[in-house]
């Protein structure tokens, strides 16, 4: 694994921040982010600092895929595996 002193692998990336809705039931907001580098999307909680990965539809990703993104440094660009990732939703339908 990367290691950069004193960073993480979330600090990695260059996100651009949206409000998806600023009150939430319990007073918190949920924020997307979404990486201009890579593409990867996240949802987040503030009240309860949840988050999770995302498919371009705003759909939760599995945990698996949750975990290992989260771990995962900025590589600077999209990655191919990401396509399939996107695709293990965590509640199909």
């Amino acid at each position: 694994m990367q290691t950069q002193k004193g960073r993480n692998p979330w600090d990695s990336h260059d996100w651009k921040v949206k409000t998806l809705e600023s009150l939430t039931p319990g007073g918190g907001s949920r924020l997307g982010f979404t990486c201009r580098s890579c593409g990867r999307k996240f949802g987040h909680m503030t009240i309860n600092h949840r988050t999770w990965a995302v498919n371009d539809e705003g759909l939760s990703l599995s945990d698996e895929i949750t975990s290992r993104w989260m771990l995962q440094w900025c590589l600077g660009h999209a990655i191919e595996t990401d396509d399939e990732d996107r695709k293990s939703v965590k509640h199909p339908h």
